[in-house]
């Protein structure tokens, strides 16, 4: 049978996805691509799902949106948290915040950057183990956030698609995004006080959405002096 009269269901599967585990069979079409999470973080994703509503079974692109809300309030507090106290520590060991500091999770689970006070910084987090497990777990949510964004949009093109070469362009597309938010799963930035994540950076853009601009940590602050200064 030739390449043109061969269906669609006996097509060659797209690559194997390195973020799948090893030993689990390939995901069929249109299923979400696994992605490797902390412990703490799968303990606050259960904890969401049991108390959901029966409906919301996955919050990983299958959930009901007050389970999608729930979980994106949750993961916005635990950032919040987390970019308080970096930014308060690294106050403190005299690091300034004027320039974004990358941080980077290694192969071993060592936070590391290239900032100029990579010493200072490293240091920091190897004498606080809890601090690099908070780390881990923040950067691990947000990957489920990229997750299930990268799902949306493919399930939004698979539904567009009007053939076979659509859809298969999707699952390729899908798997592409799948792959590189992977690679940045471990890699946040604090940027005026907040930390953002790599991974949902590049499904943002990837998918052509637009974050809206939020007001940085040192306007608001001038803002609040100069209203303390009217009153």
């Amino acid at each position: 049978m030739t390449a043109a009269s061969t269906p669609s269901a006996s097509r060659a599967a797209p690559a194997a996805n390195p973020a799948v585990k090893a030993g689990k069979q390939a995901q069929p079409a249109g299923a979400a691509v696994t992605v490797d999470v902390g412990a703490a973080a799968r303990r606050q994703l259960a904890g969401l799902v049991a108390s959901a509503p029966a409906s919301a079974t996955n919050v990983i692109g299958q959930a009901d949106d007050n389970a999608v809300k729930s979980f994106d309030a949750m993961v916005a507090g635990r950032t919040k948290a987390l970019s308080e106290t970096l930014s308060d520590r690294f106050t403190r060991l005299g690091i300034p915040l004027d320039e974004p500091i990358t941080l980077k999770l290694d192969t071993v689970g060592n936070v590391t950057t290239d900032s100029p006070y990579r010493k200072k910084i490293e240091k920091l987090f190897e004498e606080d183990p809890e601090l690099v497990k908070s780390f881990k777990d923040v950067a691990s949510l947000h990957s489920m956030r990229a997750a299930r964004k990268a799902l949306d949009a493919f399930q939004e093109a698979r539904r567009a698609a009007k053939d076979d070469d659509a859809r298969d362009a999707a699952q390729g597309l899908y798997t592409a995004r799948m792959m590189q938010s992977q690679a940045l799963s471990g890699i946040m930035t604090l940027d005026d006080g907040t930390l953002r994540s790599a991974s949902m950076d590049f499904v943002t853009k990837s998918i052509g959405e637009i974050e809206p601009p939020k007001a940085s940590v040192k306007a608001e602050q001038a803002a609040a002096r100069r209203l303390s200064l009217t009153v």
